[in-house]
């Protein structure tokens, strides 16, 4: 896969997402939610389509969490947890966390 560049991961067509490597995919959807361009519910869609590949009933059991949740994640309404996120984050080896948001210089 050629070298992706980050004007925007929404503007990526699924089949390009579909053919990233998981390490490819990953790397670009931690780098797009931490300068903003991607909110966190557009990384659980992502995610769960391209690695994976479940639908979203499939995949909320298989993180404990109900299939309404997981929608709502999602398309980024209400309020969920950090439990909630975490659950469905850790099948990714990725977890919530704090980074600064005023650099040194």
């Amino acid at each position: 896969m050629g070298a992706v560049t980050m004007s925007g991961i929404t503007d990526i067509p699924d089949n390009e997402l579909a053919h990233m490597s998981r390490a490819e995919l990953l790397a670009l959807v931690e780098q797009s939610v931490a300068s903003g361009q991607l909110t966190l519910g557009g990384a659980t869609r992502i995610l769960r389509k391209h690695i994976a590949r479940l639908n979203q009933h499939e995949f909320a059991k298989l993180c404990g969490v109900s299939r309404r949740t997981l929608a709502a994640i999602e398309m980024d309404e209400g309020n969920p947890t950090v439990n909630s996120l975490n659950q469905v984050f850790k099948l990714f080896g990725l977890e919530l966390g704090l980074q600064r948001i005023y650099r040194k210089g």
